[in-house]
């Protein structure tokens, strides 16, 4: 988890460099040193007939609120991507509280109140105040409306930098003003009006939401669904109900593994999107949401129903993790679980020493079904771990390289799936933090963590020492190929600081590490960084999580070492924990285990690393995808490519480069060029800046282990990354000159010109 220091100089550094996109916005800006005059805010003439939400409402807010007000880290916690967050409001009260002592009640909207009226008994004020009539009426009253007339009333200048009272840092303190407040908010912050630090609405923006506040937040009515959807609903939720005591345990292993998705029927492929929620109403009656901490807390002694339930919220990027279902998954599952050979005699239980150890839990389900099914969409499972409950992503993101490549051990020669016993004498070994609850104090139990991995480690080893008499080590037949068919089996992770990206295949040029992921650590980082994490959960439950997966990361990395050779396995190691290699975890509890064997794959190089992730790709070549054409191409797969496009050979120049120019660039920027496509259209490239670290071992003091000089710049086609910090758009005839220029950036001048010529800035009219 990075400081508080940490992130501000990172935000800091975006916002002078005129980077930060909204994502980094929020709603209200520190405390100035001086108190103004309150602005004049502008009349605003009032519509003369009803608003239309789905149709006039909604396509404003999308366009311009939700980046910020949509998810957990929405400032002052007013979500704006459906009617129901503006009607529920704001608080002062903090989800993402790096102090907290004790665990907050959970606010989550639309489960954990039923309507305004609740939420105003859990510390959420008003930000409309309308009269449900056609005419405004006192609309000033509205802080919605108040913080957007403010915004249009001292517009920031147009295309310009933002002026340092401007504060983009993720974590400063909010003011978020009780109604009545304004006045004095506006004083200090002259330049708080919303959007914050972004070009003003439009005149026609702001009458059409005031008009909506003042008429009392119109909505529409819910959405009927097509019929075959609803169709689907009733396969899926009778699928989800069986009464058998294998269908209802094979229901709950899904249900905690889907709480997160965002499930579509594969006809549907645009929506309607749903949870699977836990309800106490019966298929065909109004879902009503059982609300817990986490998917596997006890929901009760009532019944309750496996329910899909529509997602009535506006769709970002950030929490759309979507799960495909259609009668090929249904046939998928039914074979993995209820046709597979197993004969259960109990339902597991709720006791959080069972319930959140998923190896205690479903040890009735054979290992080989739960694996192959995380296997079969590795991709939306390992989204979970990076783009999952925690917004920020500050316990799950700040654990990883900035970029790495992820295959997974392949279940024949896995022996947590071949061996049961191996299991069954690991299970106890296998806990997780969240079993102490969200108020854990990790130094009660972190020894006997760290202690409890290295003995499930040496049991492992054994494992797989007697397996291998002959001491011959893993082959490149140990790694899953998809069967085939499968894009799943190779994934690219990219952070960008506080959030990541997972892409199918291995992309971006060759990173410094990688990860083989077996059956435990799948569920583990699973149960560990989505179940079991409650982003509600003191600074304590925050930290275990984080350390906790320290040793999943390791023990990945590992699995990867061991299919070098056996001389090359520790000086590799030690360069990716450059001063972290005197930890108790390095030393001892994930220490590589794997030296007593070698390896069956031949090496031909030096690079070690890169000749084996380039083996890797060509085992995988079925599923591989298309070869990366601008990061630099790697092995066979490379031969008989069509010849680079221009764009393409002009940014090859610095695609996949390495050194102290990619260093000033932000995390992820959009790269527009224009008239460089077919029949003159813009071509979009996402530039990603990937940070070199002496390790990623430690919770704090993240900007002391970079190292700039080796940092890396990726550029892949379309759009990466759920907030890109900037973007530049270059005319097609330009791009030489641009690339130039930033290649030039390793002189540590020049940024600013650079952005001066290309970018287009926040503040911009076209934003």
């Amino acid at each position: 988890m990075a400081t508080r220091a940490c992130q501000r100089d990172r935000v800091r550094r975006r916002a002078v460099f005129g980077a930060g996109l909204l994502a980094l916005a929020s709603l209200l800006g520190c405390t100035e040193p001086r108190r103004l005059p309150p602005p004049v805010l502008p009349e605003i003439a009032a519509l003369s007939r009803p608003v239309r939400y789905e149709e006039e409402v909604r396509p404003v807010l999308e366009a311009r609120c939700v980046v910020c007000h949509a998810c957990y880290d929405a400032p002052c916690q007013l979500q704006l991507s459906s009617r129901e967050g503006a009607e529920r409001g704001a608080s002062k009260l903090l989800v993402y509280d790096g102090a907290r002592l004790r665990e907050s009640a959970p606010t989550r909207l639309f489960v954990d109140a039923p309507d305004a009226a609740a939420w105003r008994t859990k510390g959420f004020f008003p930000v409309s105040k309308g009269t449900g009539t056609q005419e405004p009426s006192r609309w000033r009253d509205s802080l919605m409306v108040e913080m957007l007339a403010l915004g249009r009333a001292l517009p920031l200048p147009s295309g310009e930098r933002l002026p340092t009272s401007v504060d983009l840092d993720i974590n400063r303190d909010l003011s978020c003003p009780a109604p009545g407040n304004f006045g004095d908010y506006a004083s200090r912050h002259p330049f708080g009006g919303m959007p914050y630090a972004t070009a003003p609405l439009s005149t026609r923006e702001l009458r059409l939401l005031a008009s909506w506040v003042a008429q009392g937040l119109p909505g529409s009515d819910a959405k009927a669904l097509p019929p075959t959807a609803h169709e689907q609903v009733r396969t899926w939720e009778a699928f989800l109900n069986g009464e058998s005591l294998k269908e209802r345990i094979a229901a709950r292993y899904l249900y905690e593994h889907w709480f997160l998705a965002h499930l579509y029927f594969e006809n549907l492929p645009v929506g309607p999107f749903f949870r699977v929620v836990r309800s106490s109403t019966a298929p065909g009656e109004t879902v009503r949401e059982i609300a817990t901490r986490r998917p596997y807390d006890d929901p009760g002694s009532e019944p309750f129903w496996y329910r899909l339930r529509p997602i009535e919220t506006s769709i970002v990027h950030k929490t759309h993790i979507v799960y495909r279902l259609g009668p090929d998954r249904l046939a998928r599952l039914r074979a993995l679980f209820l046709e597979s050979d197993w004969d259960p005699t109990r339902l597991p239980g709720y006791a959080p020493e069972e319930a959140a150890n998923p190896f205690v839990a479903f040890d009735q389900i054979p290992a080989r079904s739960r694996y192959q099914y995380l296997l079969d969409d590795a991709q939306y499972f390992v989204m979970t771990f990076i783009r999952g409950p925690v917004c920020h992503g500050q316990i799950a993101v700040d654990v990883i390289q900035d970029h790495f490549f992820v295959a997974f051990l392949d279940p024949d020669y896995d022996l947590s799936v071949r061996e049961p016993t191996l299991l069954a004498e690991a299970r106890p070994l296998l806990d997780l933090p969240a079993e102490h609850g969200s108020n854990l104090l990790p130094g009660q139990v972190w020894l006997g963590y760290s202690r409890k991995q290295a003995h499930y480690l040496n049991l492992r080893e054994r494992y797989y020492a007697a397996a291998d008499p002959d001491g011959l080590g893993p082959s490149l037949a140990w790694i899953w190929d998809g069967e085939g068919s499968n894009p799943n089996a190779l994934l690219t992770v990219f952070r960008h600081y506080d959030n990541a990206t997972v892409l199918r295949g291995f992309q971006g040029g060759t990173p410094k590490t990688a990860w083989i992921i077996d059956y435990p650590i799948f569920e583990r980082i699973y149960y560990d960084l989505v179940a079991g994490f409650d982003v509600f959960g003191n600074v304590s439950h925050q930290a275990a999580t984080r350390l906790y997966m320290d040793h999943l990361r390791m023990q990945s990395e590992n699995n990867f070492l061991a299919f070098l050779p056996r001389e090359r396995r520790k000086p590799i190691r030690a360069s990716w924990y450059v001063g972290a290699t005197r930890q108790p975890e390095y030393l001892i509890a994930d220490r590589l285990r794997s030296l007593q064997r070698g390896t069956q794959v031949p090496f031909d190089t030096q690079d070690v690393v890169a000749e084996l992730l380039v083996e890797i790709e060509a085992h995988n070549s079925a599923v591989a995808g298309p070869p990366d054409r601008l990061n630099g191409c790697r092995g066979k797969r490379c031969s008989g490519l069509e010849p680079p496009s221009a764009v393409e050979t002009q940014l090859r120049g610095i695609a996949g480069g390495r050194g102290l120019f990619a260093a000033p660039l932000p995390e992820v920027s959009l790269l527009v060029v224009r008239g460089a496509g077919h029949g003159g259209s813009d071509l979009v490239y996402s530039m990603i800046h990937n940070r070199a670290h002496t390790n990623v071992a430690h919770m704090l003091r993240e900007s002391a282990r970079l190292v700039p000089a080796e940092d890396t710049l990726s550029i892949l086609p379309g759009h990466v990354g759920s907030y890109p910090n900037f973007a530049f758009v270059v005319e097609a005839a330009e791009l030489p000159a641009f690339v130039a220029e930033v290649r030039a950036l390793g002189s540590g001048t020049g940024f600013s010109s650079l952005v001066a010529r290309y970018g287009l800035r926040r503040t911009d009219a076209r934003f």
